[in-house]
């Protein structure tokens, strides 16, 4: 099955252009979810720090995922697979694991945002009914997953013209109701630190770290995978974090669904809801079934395509959406030590990989490797001391003073980096 394998991809089968990886991860940074944590940023900070906070985030978040889709590139590998490079092939099972239950959550909290921002929506028109709209996006996002790889260049280019228009009407209309010069003169209420403020920002890219090479092993040439996975995603996640902080500022809401349906009812917002909601839940949705391929190689990914699509509908009928932001740090503190890892092994220590001593069950990479698999668990016991105290206002002396100030991601980046460079090797 072309495109559902973790076998190399061949360089004659690799169609992805700039255009196309830009697209992708365009749609992917289209999301009601970025939206929602922009929300998170305002009034804590004022606007002006919001935006900074916003871009310099996406700067450092984004520089992972374009050096990952390097890798991709590189090697014609997914991400779980490359992730046995330094952590052994058994060893790549624990974060596959945690990968695949990952990508079911957030199929179903995409499905959950969408589906109560329809509601919001279709209330103006006398109609509504949650289940109806999370059913109907899980079953869109499942069949848009299912058509493949190879089907999805026209059709993605297609959705992310209709999401730049639709993005810069809702900037537009967002802009025009709110004079930006007014928003920009009050001041932040400081509930959140700085820095913990640029953890949200960084953790939305770097969720998308064990996703990335999914992607970008089918790119043509190195240059189309970095920008294309570096532009695409930077350009729209900014943008819609910037909206959500906008807005939230301009009239104290955080929930996305009130704020749609306060200036977009009608068939516009509809459209973006749903072209949004496909466009980034397809990529949990394959990236699962690939994930799975790395833990269990003989498994039908097409099946799992279907199987993720269904679990992540039915949870989304019944999972709570409180602790968002909670959420998303806990994922970042398991994928920024991942990611670590992985960038610092393929570019400082082993350089180059050979794909067919990964895929060697016999080979070099056979077992675990204990040692990464240690720094690995430092490096998220590093994260939550450091972030505890925003999750859950549980104080560690030094540690919450120390992730106040820093934050958590950088610090745990560079922790692990500098670990796994002397005793990984």
């Amino acid at each position: 099955m072309e495109g559902y394998e973790i076998t190399p991809v061949e360089k004659s089968k690799r169609t992805f252009t700039f255009l196309t990886l830009f697209a992708i991860w365009f749609g992917a940074g289209i999301s009601i979810a970025e939206f929602w944590a922009g929300a998170l940023l305002t009034p804590a900070l004022s606007l002006g720090m919001a935006i900074f906070i916003i871009i310099i985030g996406h700067i450092l978040g984004n520089a992972v995922m374009g050096l990952i889709a390097l890798e991709g590139e590189e090697t014609g590998l997914p991400t779980m697979v490359l992730s046995r490079a330094p952590l052994g092939i058994k060893g790549s099972i624990l974060p596959s694991i945690l990968n695949y239950l990952q990508l079911i959550g957030w199929t179903a909290i995409m499905l959950i945002v969408g589906a109560n921002a329809m509601n919001g929506v279709s209330k103006a028109f006398g109609f509504e009914s949650y289940a109806l709209w999370v059913i109907l996006l899980g079953f869109i996002v499942t069949g848009w997953t299912y058509i493949g790889p190879k089907n999805w260049e026209k059709v993605e280019k297609t959705a992310a013209l209709l999401l730049l228009a639709l993005s810069l009407w809702l900037t537009y209309v967002t802009l025009k109701r709110f004079p930006l010069s007014e928003l920009l003169s009050k001041p932040g209420t400081g509930e959140i630190g700085v820095m913990l403020a640029l953890d949200l920002v960084i953790a939305m890219p770097l969720s998308w770290a064990p996703l990335i090479a999914d992607y970008s092993r089918f790119a043509k040439d190195k240059s189309s995978a970095l920008w294309g996975t570096y532009l695409g995603y930077f350009i729209s996640s900014s943008l819609f974090y910037f909206v959500g902080a906008l807005t939230n500022m301009a009239i104290g809401k955080g929930d996305p669904i009130e704020i749609i349906a306060a200036y977009g009812v009608g068939i516009p917002a509809m459209l973006i809801i749903i072209f949004s909601t496909v466009t980034t839940t397809f990529l949990d949705v394959y990236s699962a079934a690939i994930t799975y391929k790395n833990i269990s190689p003989g498994a039908d990914a097409k099946k799992q395509v279907l199987l993720v699509g269904f679990l992540g509908t039915l949870l989304a009928l019944v999972f709570p959406m409180e602790q968002y932001e909670s959420f998303l740090l806990l994922i970042g503190g398991a994928f920024v030590s991942l990611a670590a890892i992985m960038i610092t092994d393929y570019f400082l220590v082993r350089k180059t990989y050979v794909p067919e001593e990964l895929l060697d069950e016999n080979g070099p990479f056979a077992g675990y490797n204990l040692k990464a698999i240690a720094i690995w668990g430092i490096g998220f016991a590093f994260y939550m001391g450091l972030a505890i105290e925003g999750l859950f206002g549980i104080h560690i002396p030094m540690l919450s003073e120390l992730g106040f100030k820093l934050g958590s991601s950088i610090p745990t980046f560079i922790l692990v980096s500098l670990l796994y460079y002397l005793f990984g090797r």
